[in-house]
Parts: structure tokens; C-alpha cells; sequence
């Protein structure tokens, strides 16, 4: 088994917040490279728990604690001492911050660097209405300094808008966050008739989310669907909103929360939304989000569960064509009611294609642009 290890080449996909069993890096880009039998990967992300126990792969972890500003401190200085140790031929960065360290020790590791833009991170900055000016200006200053094209190989972009956004990001591959697990198509579902639902939000709990919006349109479900529950699971990372979440699951015993400060692993958001009748997705339209493809769109589609997702010229084709749920205007209540209802004769995923949803292609690209970057 060593001397079969030994013959492999290494790859290592670096994050620096995300989980170090990460839905993307590990989860559809690391298993794609893994059927092959070519590589041996290596995983640096966050963890708050032991390492996973596997004899295939291997997990170096980042930081432990998401709050901690000493180790994002250090973090660079411990990314290049791991860069040092693994030795990889492939580098894939799949954050900002592991880029200039990245950049720095690739003339003498001689690796290829590819980056894997998940966010656009400059534009997100204007989601926070807590952070200053100033706070903005220097954060965008030290992104556009990491994200420089010079000295990265290749780009792989998690959204098709991206290629817009940031045009100066070249050469690329989108590669969309498709479903990587499902092979057969989801089966037709229809609620009609049915008097209670079960309502799922779930991901990165923030107010740009929509979350309260979406709290108050099943407040207004229960009004026609009584008995009907709202689970709640996800990573908080603003302490005054989880507060705000606590207080509506006090007052509601249709309300169920399940609230962290970390990220939640991944196979629990699964089954969540497995077990769900409905997935929302109210995200709100601000022009980092509006022309983006939510991943847990896709993921829905593999596991069978309709989405109620906010209106968005840009998702409602996709959803009335595929048939993957109701579009409602989430900030307008009364007609989000009536939206809801009327979309209920709908028979959900009864005209799906499964390329739009599964990862297969994708996987395909991803490894065939890995072979090409080796020169094989």
C-alpha cells in the first residue's frame, strides 16, 4: 500500500475557513481525481474535531477555531511549512489567503497552482453593513493583491457569472457545484391535497440570506397549513442574529433550530433536506448573489426535495422549466401565500434533465484539466 501511495501524485486542495471536508474541494473535486487511482490528496481546512480516519487520503488542518484572529494570524506561516512538507505537484488554493504564500514557494516546489474561486470575495464585502469604509478598502486592496492572475496556472470558477465578474481571471473552467452523489433522477413528486408541509433552511445563517424573510412567509404557511414545521439548521456566524433565530424559536413551537458558531458538516445539511418536503432558498437579490446558481439548488434536485426559492428572472426559467419548485416573492407576503399555493398542482421534477443537475461532466473536465496541467 506505501509503494502504491508512493507512486501516486500529490495534490493538495488548501482552504483557510472552509471545513476541511469541504461539499466542494473534497466532496466533488477530490472524489472526481480519486476514481482515477492517479493521485494521492491531501486536504488543508478548518476542523474543530479530530482528523477523519482514512487510509486513502490525507487532512492537515488550517485553524480550529473560526473565532480566532491569532490563528488566521499564523495561518500563512503554517501553510507554508505544510507546502513544504507535502510537496505537491498540483496546488489547488480554494481561498484568498492561501494565494501569496502559494505564489511565493512555487519557484522551488515547482508545483502547478490552480486557483478555485468559490466567492467573488471583493463583492461580498457588501454584504456586511457592520464593516467600515475603511475596513472595506483595505480588505479589497489585499484581495486584488492575492487574486492576481500572475503566477496561477489556471482558474476554475464555481459559477458561470464569475467569467463575467472577473474577466481578468484567465484561463478558466467553470465548474458548477453540481450534485456529485445521485444516479438515478429523482422521482415525480406532487403535494396536491396534502395539509402540512415540512420546510427546511439551511447553509450559512446571515441576514443577506433572507432567513427572516423566509421565517415570515411560514409564519403565513401556518395560517392555511396548520401543523406544518420549519427546521432551522445552520452555521451562525453573527452572535446578534442567532439571538434574533433563538427568539423566533421561542415563541414558535413550529420552529425548530439547530444553530452553531462552526460550520455544520455537510451529511447532516444532506439529510436534512432529504427528510424535507420543501427547501427553501430565499436569498435575497443583492447583485453578488442575483446571477449565481445556488449549490443547494442542485443538491435538492439529487435528493428530491422542491424548492420554494426567491423570485429572480434569473432562476425562474430554470425552475418552471425542470419542474424543481415554486417561486414566490418572499418580501411581499400575502403574495408569496398565494404563489405557494397556486404552485402546489405543480408535479415537481416530472420534466428534469439530469445534466443540469449531476456532476458527472464536471468531473470529466476537472480531470481532464489536471492531466493536461501534468502533461500527461
Amino acid at each position: 500500500m506505501s509503494d502504491q501511495k508512493a507512486n501516486k501524485i500529490s495534490v493538495l486542495f488548501a482552504s483557510s475557513l472552509k471545513p476541511l471536508v469541504d461539499s466542494r474541494a473534497f466532496g466533488r473535486l477530490g472524489l472526481s481525481l480519486r476514481e482515477t487511482n492517479k493521485y494521492q490528496l491531501n486536504f488543508i481546512g478548518f476542523s474543530s474535531k479530530s482528523l477523519p480516519k482514512t487510509t486513502e487520503d490525507r487532512f492537515f488542518v488550517s485553524i480550529t477555531d473560526y473565532h480566532s484572529r491569532w490563528q488566521r494570524l499564523i495561518l500563512p506561516i503554517r501553510f507554508g511549512f505544510l507546502l513544504l512538507k507535502i510537496k505537491p505537484k498540483i496546488l489547488i488554493c480554494c481561498s484568498w489567503e492561501m494565494l501569496l504564500i502559494a505564489k511565493f514557494l512555487k519557484p522551488w516546489l515547482k508545483y502547478k497552482l490552480i486557483y478555485d474561486v468559490q466567492e467573488n470575495f471583493i463583492q461580498n464585502l457588501t454584504l456586511n453593513p457592520n464593516s467600515t469604509k475603511l475596513k472595506k478598502a483595505i480588505a479589497t486592496w489585499i484581495i486584488k493583491k492575492s487574486e492576481k492572475p500572475k503566477g496561477i496556472d489556471f482558474h476554475i470558477l464555481a459559477e458561470a457569472c464569475y467569467a463575467v465578474e472577473m474577466p481578468e481571471k484567465e484561463p478558466n473552467l467553470i465548474l458548477e457545484n453540481k450534485f456529485p452523489i445521485s444516479d438515478s433522477p429523482p422521482s415525480i413528486k406532487s403535494y396536491k391535497g396534502k395539509k402540512s408541509f415540512r420546510f427546511l433552511i439551511t447553509g450559512t445563517l446571515t441576514p443577506s440570506y433572507g432567513v427572516i424573510e423566509a421565517i415570515r412567509f411560514f409564519e403565513k404557511i401556518l395560517s392555511r397549513f396548520p401543523g406544518s414545521q420549519l427546521q432551522i439548521i445552520g452555521h451562525v456566524p453573527l452572535k446578534d442574529f442567532e439571538k434574533t433565530l433563538q427568539e423566533f424559536g421561542r415563541k414558535s413551537k413550529a420552529i425548530q433550530l439547530e444553530l452553531s458558531p462552526s460550520p455544520i458538516a455537510h451529511e447532516v445539511v444532506l439529510k436534512a433536506i432529504k427528510e424535507s418536503d420543501f427547501l427553501l432558498l430565499p436569498y435575497q437579490l443583492h447583485p453578488s448573489i442575483i446571477n449565481k446558481l445556488p449549490s443547494k439548488l442542485f443538491e435538492a434536485c439529487g435528493l428530491g426535495c422542491p424548492v420554494i426559492i426567491n423570485s429572480n428572472p434569473k432562476w425562474e426559467p430554470i425552475i418552471s422549466k425542470h419542474k424543481l419548485g415554486i417561486s414566490v416573492h418572499f418580501d411581499q407576503i400575502e403574495l408569496s401565500l398565494q404563489e405557494f399555493s397556486s404552485g402546489l398542482d405543480t408535479q415537481f421534477f416530472s420534466n428534469l434533465d439530469s445534466d443540469f443537475y449531476r456532476w458527472n461532466k464536471e468531473a470529466q473536465l476537472f480531470s481532464q484539466l489536471i492531466e493536461e496541467l501534468l502533461g500527461q
